[in-house]
Parts: structure tokens; sequence; C-alpha cells
């Protein structure tokens, strides 16, 4: 019952989830014809593969309709610090610069700004006196930290479109 009367008031309000049946073609079809541009170095790569698997559509799309471009920035912080002026936790900043542009659809066939926007993703790691479980710890938070910030970079193009039917 309880159930009931909180749907009955969500819908009353104007919620809608991003992905419900009336939406979803409509974004997935979209998100699907993203082409996301290259990244340099091992942190673009995986940046750009979530991305492209969360992009990923079902059927038939409009390939290279929209060109997402990104730059990275990776940031480290020591927190924790020892006795010996050392630091033993580290916070890995990552930030994330997006612009997400429809191909040739401006003035003289030129590329048309629709979104850009900044994320930015935090993850922390210890440093301890095994330098590969260290290294290994670092690589992970940086992974982690990324392909967080891929998943917040498809909810803004999701909800993009969303509010931007094309």
């Amino acid at each position: 019952m309880l159930a009931l009367v909180a749907a009955l008031a969500l819908g009353a309000c104007g919620f809608r989830p991003l992905y419900a049946p009336a939406s979803n073609a409509d974004v997935t079809g979209a998100l699907a014809a993203v082409s996301v541009s290259p990244v340099p170095d091992r942190a673009g790569q995986i940046y750009r593969n979530t991305l492209e698997r969360l992009l990923a559509g079902k059927g038939d799309v409009e390939p290279n309709r929209y060109r997402l471009d990104s730059g990275i920035e990776i940031s480290e912080t020591g927190l924790a610090i020892n006795e010996d002026a050392t630091a033993s936790r580290y916070n890995v900043t990552v930030k994330v610069v997006y612009r997400l542009v429809a191909v040739r659809a401006g003035e003289n066939n030129a590329d048309l700004l629709l979104s850009d926007g900044t994320v930015s993703q935090i993850n922390s790691y210890n440093q301890i006196t095994a330098p590969y479980v260290t290294l290994v710890s670092r690589q992970d938070a940086i992974e982690r930290a990324l392909e967080e910030a891929a998943r917040e970079v498809q909810i803004r193009l999701a909800i993009y479109f969303d509010q931007n039917p094309a």
C-alpha cells in the first residue's frame, strides 16, 4: 500500500526514470550514436573502453552522429603523514573534461557543441613497505576512479539526450 502511494506521489510531481520505456529507445539510440575520441595514455584507454561499453546500444544506430572529446588529468595528494614526514595514504583525483559535439551539424558543415562539463572522482590507496603492493593499489585506485568518471559522463549524456531529443 505504501509503495503504491509513493509511486503515485512520484508520478504526480513529474518524476520519470531516465530509462523509462517511453524515452528508453531515444536515449539509448542517441548514446549508441556517440563516437568516443581516443584519449592519450593508459588512463585514457581505460576511460575510453569503459565509456564505449556503457554507451553501446543494441540494434541499428547512426554511427558517429555525435563525438565525445575528453581530456584527463590525474593528481595525487598525501593524506596520512608518518613521523618521518612520508605519506602512507594517498588520494588520487581524476578530473575529466568532456565536450559532446554533433558532427557536421552546424553552419558550413562545422561541428556543433551540444554539451560540455567536468567530472571529478576521488579514490585512495595505502602506501606500505612492499613496493609492488603499493604500485598495484595505486593502479587500482586510478582505474576505479576512471571507471566512475566514465559512468558519470554516461549519465550526464543520457540526461542531455533525454532533455534534448533529436
